[in-house]
């Protein structure tokens, strides 16, 4: 009888601590996600990218492995990091310009030579918003350039990674991975 009061006690204290340590992790999970967050409302960042996910496609998977397999990347997965993929958030402004690998639905005209995600401007239907549940703060905007449109959504976790999404109205969706860090100002 005394053994088995002794291992109850010993599993009650094991959970009782256990939930503590969730609690304090959950908290210090919360504060660097408020921190995260006061730095997107007051300060200039850049997310840089180090993957891109196109949405693979027959098309696309079939042309994306026969150019990117020598490199070691495959249609599902195109390593960014020695290239300058980005998107810089400032006060009023965005600044995005990010390798694009997919399909185009809509042709942008001719002459039009810009095969990237590249927009400047003022984004409209911004929005902030901490997801404690998942986790990481959520950033939203739309933003034109002079031939589409795109739907950015940034989600940046307590580690500062990010997973960013776009969609446009001329291309099927990409999603990017990478990391924020903050910037001095932006020279928009």
């Amino acid at each position: 009888m005394k053994n088995v009061s002794f291992a109850i006690l010993v599993i009650l204290t094991i959970i009782s601590c256990k939930s503590n340590l969730n609690t304090v992790e959950t908290a210090q999970k919360q504060k660097q996600l408020n921190e995260i967050a006061n730095k997107v409302r007051q300060d200039d960042y850049k997310i840089v990218m180090s993957a891109a996910y196109p949405l693979a496609t027959n098309a696309v998977t079939n042309v994306l492995n026969g150019v990117l397999i020598p490199n070691g990347d495959t249609a599902n997965r195109i390593d960014l990091t020695d290239r300058d993929d980005y998107i810089e958030l400032g006060d009023r402004s965005v600044l995005g310009s990010l390798s694009y690998y997919g399909e185009r639905r809509i042709s942008s005209g001719y002459g039009n030579q810009d095969t990237g995600i590249n927009y400047k401007g003022i984004p409209v239907n911004y929005s902030q918003k901490i997801d404690f549940k998942k986790g990481l703060v959520r950033i939203e905007y739309q933003i034109n350039n002079q031939a589409e449109s795109f739907d950015i959504t940034i989600e940046v976790f307590a580690n500062r990674k990010a997973n960013v999404h776009v969609s446009s109205t001329h291309r099927s969706n990409i999603r990017y991975t990478g990391m924020m860090e903050q910037i001095k100002e932006l020279p928009l």
